[in-house]
C-alpha cells in the first residue's frame, strides 16, 4: 500500500533542544566525539595551567606530556601494525595517546615522562598481543595504565603510579561541559546514569562507615567524570547489551569507589584504584562476550553495489563463518587502510540486513552529498576487506512473536533495514500479527521491495508512503492511526531513522497508545546518525 501526505503538529519541544547534537552527530562518529572532547578538555588544561599559578603543573610540562602520550602511542601502534600486518584504526591511537595524558603523568618531569612513554608502549602492545580472535580483550588505555600501576608496585625505578591529574579542582567545570556534550552526542546517558548512582551510594556508604571527607571533596579529587564521559562507555570493550551493560557500569562504580583492599599475599595488596576498577569492567564484558559467542571478530571480503538513489548494500563473505547475531542488531564495522589519513575514522555502525547465520553478510547505507571517505572508499572498490569489530544493541523482537503478541515496525529512509533482518529471520512464519510502515522522501529512494512483498504475502500489514514531511517524523496521531491500522493493542512498537524521526514518532506513539506511557519498554528505537 502507497499513501500519500498529511498535515503535522508543531515538534515538540525537547527534539528543538536536541536538534544541534543530532545535526553535529551526522558528521560525527562516536569516536570522533570522544576524541573532539578530549582535544577541547587538552585545550582547558593548558588554559587553565597557565592562568592559575596554584594548578601544579604548567604549560611547558604539559606539552611535553601531551607530546610524549600521543607520538609514542602512534609510533607503537604504526610499528607494531606492520609488525602484525594489520591497519591500524587512525581513531583508536590518538584517543589512547590523549586519555594516557591525562591518566598517567605526574610527580616529578623524568619520572612522568618515563611513566607516559612506557604506558603508552603497553596500550599500543596490548591491541595486538591482549587479543581474543583478533578481538580486543581491554580498553588499551585501561591496559597502559595498568600496566604502569603494576610496575611501580613492583618497584621499578624511574616509573610512578598513574596520577589521574585530570580529577583537579580547576578542571571540574570544563569537565562537566565537556562530559555531559560528549555524552549526549554518543547517546550513553543511561549507561553514565547508572555509573554515578553507583558510585554515590558507594561513597555515601563509606562516608558512613569509615567518614573523614566530604561528598565535594570527594567529586573533586575522584576522576569520577572523566571515567563516565571518556573511558566507560568504549564500545569494544563494554558489553553490547542494555542488562550486562548495566551492570558493568554499577560494577565499575562499586569497585572505583570502594577503597577496598585485597591482601594477595603477605607483601602484596591490591587497591581498587580508578584503572583497576576498569580492568575488572573489561573482563567482565570480556566475559559476556565468549558466553554470547560475540567475541570473535570477523573478516569480510566486501563488495558495495547501488541499490537506489544514493543508497548502496555491502555485503560481505565472512571467513571462519557468519558472525553471530539476532535480527535487529547492528554492527561497528571498521575498513583500517594503511593510506588513510590519520583525521579520517575507519569504523562505522551499521544494522544487519541479512538474517542470522546467512552468508553473505549484508548491511545498507547511504550517502547526503559528497560521502565520506569511509564510505567512498567502500562505494569505488578502493575497500576490499572489512572487519565486523563488534555486534550489539537490544532493538529485537520479542522472542515470542510471531506465535503471540503483535509488532510494529515503523522506518524512515535506511532505518529499514533492521526491519528487513527481521523479515528475512521470519522467512515461512504466518506474520498477521506484523504491521511495517516505511516513510520516503521520494520514491527514488524505495528499496528492499522483494522482501516487504514477502512479508505482505505471509499476511502482514504493509504500508509504504512517499511523504517528505513525514520523514523526518510522523507528528500527528491520527495519520499515525491511519498508517499503523486499528488493530494495534498491546503491540510493541519499533521506530527506526534519523534521530529526529525517531523522537518524533516515539513522541507520537505515546499519544496515540497511551498504554505506552506506563509500559514505555513497548517503544523500541533505533537512530541513524548518517556520518
Amino acid at each position: 500500500m502507497t499513501t500519500g501526505v498529511s498535515t503535522t503538529r508543531p515538534t515538540a519541544f525537547f527534539p528543538r533542544i536536541l536538534a544541534p547534537f543530532d545535526a553535529t552527530r551526522r558528521h560525527l562518529t562516536p569516536y570522533r566525539a570522544v576524541l573532539c572532547g578530549l582535544v577541547l578538555l587538552a585545550v582547558a588544561a593548558f588554559v587553565v595551567s597557565a592562568v592559575d599559578a596554584d594548578f601544579g603543573y604548567g604549560p611547558d610540562e604539559l606539552a611535553v606530556w601531551l607530546l610524549v602520550a600521543v607520538g609514542v602511542s602512534g609510533l607503537a601502534t604504526y610499528l607494531l601494525a606492520a609488525v602484525f600486518r594489520v591497519p591500524p584504526n587512525s581513531d583508536s591511537w590518538l584517543i589512547t595517546g590523549l586519555i594516557l595524558f591525562f591518566v598517567v603523568p605526574g610527580g616529578s618531569v623524568d619520572t612522568a615522562v618515563a611513566t607516559v612513554a612506557t604506558a603508552a608502549v603497553i596500550a599500543a602492545a596490548s591491541k595486538y598481543v591482549l587479543a581474543w580472535r583478533r578481538r580486543l580483550i581491554l580498553n588499551p588505555a585501561v591496559a597502559g595504565a595498568v600496566g604502569c600501576y603494576a610496575l611501580a608496585y613492583a618497584g621499578v625505578d624511574g616509573l610512578s603510579y598513574p596520577f589521574w591529574w585530570v580529577a583537579a579542582e580547576p578542571l571540574l567545570i570544563p569537565m562537566i561541559v565537556i562530559g555531559a556534550a560528549v555524552v549526549t552526542l554518543v547517546r550513553e546517558w543511561l549507561l553514565v546514569a547508572v555509573f554515578l548512582v553507583a558510585s554515590l551510594v558507594t561513597i555515601g556508604v563509606v562516608e558512613l562507615v569509615r567518614g573523614g571527607q566530604d561528598l565535594s571533596t570527594w567529586v573533586v579529587s575522584s576522576p569520577m567524570l572523566f571515567v563516565a564521559a571518556v573511558m566507560l562507555p568504549e564500545p569494544l570493550t563494554s558489553p553490547a547489551r542494555q542488562p550486562h551493560r548495566l551492570i558493568y557500569a554499577a560494577l565499575v562504580g562499586v569497585l572505583m569507589h570502594c577503597q577496598y583492599t585485597v591482601e594477595v599475599t603477605d607483601s602484596y595488596t591490591l587497591a581498587f584504584v580508578p584503572e583497576i576498577a576498569l580492568l575488572v569492567g573489561s573482563l567482565y564484558a570480556f566475559a559476556v562476550r565468549l558466553a554470547t559467542r560475540t567475541a570473535r571478530r570477523v573478516r569480510l571480503d566486501v563488495e558495495t553495489a547501488s541499490l537506489a538513489d544514493r543508497t548502496y548494500v555491502l555485503r560481505g563473505e565472512p571467513a571462519g563463518g557468519a558472525p553471530s547475531f539476532r535480527a535487529g542488531q547492528w554492527s561497528s564495522v571498521s575498513v583500517p587502510r594503511w593510506s588513510a589519513p590519520v583525521w579520517t575514522g575507519s569504523r562505522r555502525v551499521f544494522s544487519f540486513v541479512s538474517a542470522p547465520r546467512e552468508a553473505p553478510v549484508e548491511f545498507g547505507f547511504t550517502v547526503a552529498g559528497v560521502p565520506s571517505s569511509f564510505k567512498a572508499a567502500l562505494i569505488d572498490g578502493r575497500a576490499r576487506r572489512a572487519w565486523v569489530d563488534e555486534i550489539g544493541g537490544d532493538f529485537v523482537l520479542p522472542r515470542v512473536f510471531p506465535a503471540k503478541g503483535r509488532v510494529v515496525l515503523l522506518a524512515s529512509g535506511i532505518g529499514i533495514t533492521p526491519f528487513v533482518s527481521m523479515v528475512r529471520s521470519l522467512d515461512g512464519a504466518d506474520l498477521s500479527g506484523l504491521t511495517v510502515v516505511h516513510v520516503l522522501r521520494s520514491s527514488e529512494r524505495t528499496v528492499y521491495d522483494d522482501e516487504l512483498d514477502s512479508a505482505r504475502g505471509a499476511s502482514a500489514r504493509v504500508v509504504t508512503v512517499i511523504a517528505p514531511e513525514l520523514a523526518d517524523g510522523v507528528d500527528d496521531p491520527d495519520r499515525l492511526a491511519e498508517l499503523v491500522g486499528p488493530d494495534i493493542a498491546g503491540a510493541h512498537y519499533y521506530v527506526s531513522g534519523t534521530p529526529g524521526f525517531v523522537e518524533r514518532t516515539s513522541s507520537t506513539i505515546r499519544h496515540l497508545d497511551p498504554s505506552t506511557r506506563l509500559r514505555p519498554w513497548r517503544i523500541h528505537t533505533d537512530s541513524f546518525t548518517g556520518y
